[in-house]
């Protein structure tokens, strides 16, 4: 079988592919009750302290992520999760909602599952919840939208988003994470290495791979599941934390995109995103928003 397997049947060029039918209670879900929007904000980056707050085009990261996420068609409800008040002060500053959160949680999945425990005491019900980068200030509101879809309307747990690779750069990475996918779209396994994987070992221009994005959603049911999961195997082997879920015999869905967003990790990497802004190169949606 060659690498054309690897594209799954709903895959098209869209933000949103149509889900490949499955069976009339698939197809149409039952009513939700809401779909929460988390954006974990840790002031205490190793890489990058502060990185939250850095300026990009004049404004605070935060805000940039904050807003393009508003745009979601979806989402219920939006908040940044913090454990600093510096990050909470800019943050209501310009009128958006913070959950304050422990210190001592240890990722922003963690972060994500104390922001659903705090609103559901409150009454509030959420059947999804996405995670949303902070460190992605030009998230699209599609891309929301899709990563929520695809759980919406499917039995699976998770949901992440993928692109077809550009080139070869693209694919043979380690830090460039990718997934192979079945004709419906679920993830079969996230790696660091090439995969699909030719009996020549060597990248192959016709083959097409997927590129992992940075974004998740979960069905809030199966997030304090997902927290307390023992580390497995596939897990450790390829430093994918995703891949434990697979592992246990539960299902992600894998919505397509044609295009990933700017991340930041590190002071170099915003120090030429301001460059690019400047000279033109990239758009910034956020600042068509009245803050």
């Amino acid at each position: 079988m060659g690498c054309g397997a690897s594209v799954p049947s709903s895959a098209a060029p869209s933000v949103s592919p149509s889900p490949a039918p499955v069976t009339e209670a698939a197809a149409t879900p039952a009513p939700v009750s809401g779909v929460l929007g988390v954006i974990p904000a840790r002031y205490g980056s190793t890489r990058f302290p502060g990185k939250p707050l850095a300026d990009l085009a004049g404004k605070p990261m935060i805000w940039h992520t904050y807003h393009n996420a508003k745009t979601s068609a979806v989402l219920t409800k939006l908040v940044v999760a913090t454990d600093d008040e510096r990050i909470q002060k800019v943050v209501e500053e310009f009128g958006g909602e913070v959950v304050m959160t422990d210190v001592n949680l240890e990722n922003g999945t963690e972060r994500c599952h104390a922001v659903l425990t705090q609103l559901q005491s409150k009454g509030e019900r959420y059947d999804v919840v996405v995670n949303i980068q902070g460190d992605e200030p030009f998230i699209e509101g599609s891309h929301v939208d899709e990563v929520a879809r695809v759980v919406l309307q499917s039995d699976a747990v998770m949901g992440t988003l993928a692109r077809p690779h550009i080139d070869e750069a693209d694919v043979v990475g380690v830090n460039n994470v990718k997934v192979v996918l079945d004709v419906n779209g679920f993830a079969l396994y996230f790696s660091r290495a090439v995969i699909p994987h030719n009996k020549k070992g060597t990248y192959d221009p016709n083959c097409r791979y997927w590129r992992k994005l940075g974004i998740y959603s979960y069905r809030a049911d199966f997030l304090p599941t997902y927290i307390t999961m023992p580390e497995s195997l596939l897990q450790k082997a390829e430093d994918l934390e995703q891949n434990k879920v697979i592992e246990a015999g539960h299902r992600i869905k894998v919505g397509i995109v044609n295009e990933a967003v700017h991340g930041v990790d590190t002071p170099a990497q915003l120090d030429d995103l301001n460059d690019q802004v400047k000279k033109g190169l990239i758009k910034v949606p956020s600042l068509v928003v009245k803050s």
